[in-house]
């Protein structure tokens, strides 16, 4: 469906068509998000966050006097659009993020001559780069809110030492039945005692465990600040006799909170450290391109493909994974939504074509070219063009083959 205009307009094969896709796309979309609501969901906030990423072009664009002529949610074909002033606003096919379009952005743009005041080339260096670092801010900006709200609210992480707490539970392992999975344990739990013994230590509560097969057992359970108590039926571990109940453990996670001056001093300090750390995973997989390259092509269940994280590269699947899942608190999901949000923001600041960075690395030649009062300089794209292309091709062939490695080799934290 088109957008309103002054004019009636008489439907065509082509507007039906979009209206058909449209229709389709919310259906498919709907039917996702019944089946795999939170992976849907985690999508959609990925979609928002790139969709922020051009908001924040747009509104400074527009503050600086330049003319945008659309903003268009999604990629692909056009569902449904309609024009207000002088920008084209809309929705397509694939909510997969967002694009702005702002007029003159190379010397080699077609610009009416009417508009060529307001055309991006001809601003002042520093509204270039105000306009091309605003999706990175933006970035910024969703992190700080996120950990302002981690610290304030939901409450940062935190492992104790020396205590631990339940990180799985299974039902089965080598054939044998195991009784964790029958018994109401949860991961997040802390088994404290068992028929009385204290078991704050791992060692403790596997001595009693192992001790006891085939015995019937009293577990205490500390969950959500509550004891609770259940009993269950050791099973025996065919190769040694020892008890086997069904867990694995991790270290214990407590959730801190702070009055909100506090928790805003902690999120900068956060988000500080997280640029610090996006820069240093960026340059580690230019470094170590190499041990990249060797994941993305291991076979599936290959666990040398996740030994090392520091080199193991997270793709769009992995991210959206990863949140969906339901072990995972609301704690964890911001703080990866503010660790992704930094990265992004780092990430596209890189100095290379495509990238924002590419356009600050390009204004930021054009000016030194006309320091001491010599004229306008305007690069010529046509040089830029083949790095251009290696560059898309590249993030192209890396996109494709995280995706294969989230999906072959998926991270298990």
């Amino acid at each position: 469906m088109r957008g309103h205009t002054d004019e009636p307009q008489t439907p065509t094969p082509g507007s039906a068509a979009r209206t058909v896709g449209g229709i389709t796309a919310i259906a498919v979309l709907a039917l996702l998000a019944w089946r795999y609501p939170f992976a849907v969901g985690a999508a959609a906030v990925l979609a928002v966050v790139l969709f922020m990423h051009e908001f924040g072009h747009y509104v400074t664009a527009r503050a600086v006097g330049m003319k945008v002529t659309d903003f268009f949610l999604g990629f692909g074909p056009r569902l449904w659009s309609f024009r207000r002033g002088e920008t084209t606003y809309g929705l397509r096919a694939l909510p997969l993020g967002a694009y702005v379009r702002v007029i003159g952005m190379s010397s080699s743009d077609a610009v009416e001559p009417g508009d060529e005041h307001r055309a991006y080339r001809v601003k002042s260096y520093p509204r270039r780069l105000l306009v091309v670092c605003a999706g990175s801010l933006m970035h910024l900006v969703m992190a700080l809110v996120a950990y302002v709200v981690l610290h304030a609210a939901l409450g940062a992480p935190a492992l104790e030492e020396n205590r631990w707490q339940v990180a799985e539970v299974m039902s089965q392992r080598d054939g044998v039945t195991l009784p964790a999975g029958t018994a109401g344990i949860e991961v997040g739990d802390r088994i404290v005692g068992v028929n009385g013994v204290v078991t704050e230590d791992w060692n403790a509560f596997v001595s009693q465990v192992q001790a006891r097969p085939g015995e019937s057992v009293l577990l205490e359970i500390e969950r959500d600040g509550a004891r609770l108590a259940t009993a269950a039926t050791l099973a025996a571990d065919p190769e040694t006799g020892r008890g086997l109940l069904g867990v694995r453990a991790a270290q214990a996670v407590t959730y801190e909170t702070a009055g909100l001056p506090t928790a805003t001093a902690r999120a900068f300090a956060d988000l500080g450290q997280a640029m610090v750390d996006s820069v240093r995973g960026i340059w580690s997989l230019f470094v170590n391109f190499g041990d990249v390259i060797d994941r993305i092509v291991s076979p599936p269940g290959d666990p040398s493909a996740n030994d090392d994280l520091g080199t193991r590269p997270l793709g769009v699947f992995g991210i959206v994974d990863l949140a969906s899942d339901t072990s995972w608190g609301w704690s964890e999901r911001a703080l990866m939504f503010a660790m992704v949000n930094v990265f992004l923001g780092v990430f596209n600041m890189v100095p290379v074509p495509p990238f924002d960075g590419g356009h600050v690395a390009i204004a930021t030649y054009e000016r030194w070219r006309e320091r001491g009062g010599r004229d306008r300089y305007f690069s010529d794209p046509r040089a830029l063009a083949p790095v251009v292309a290696v560059v898309v091709t590249a993030l192209a062939l890396l996109a494709i083959g995280l995706l294969y490695l989230d999906i072959a080799n998926p991270i298990d934290l």
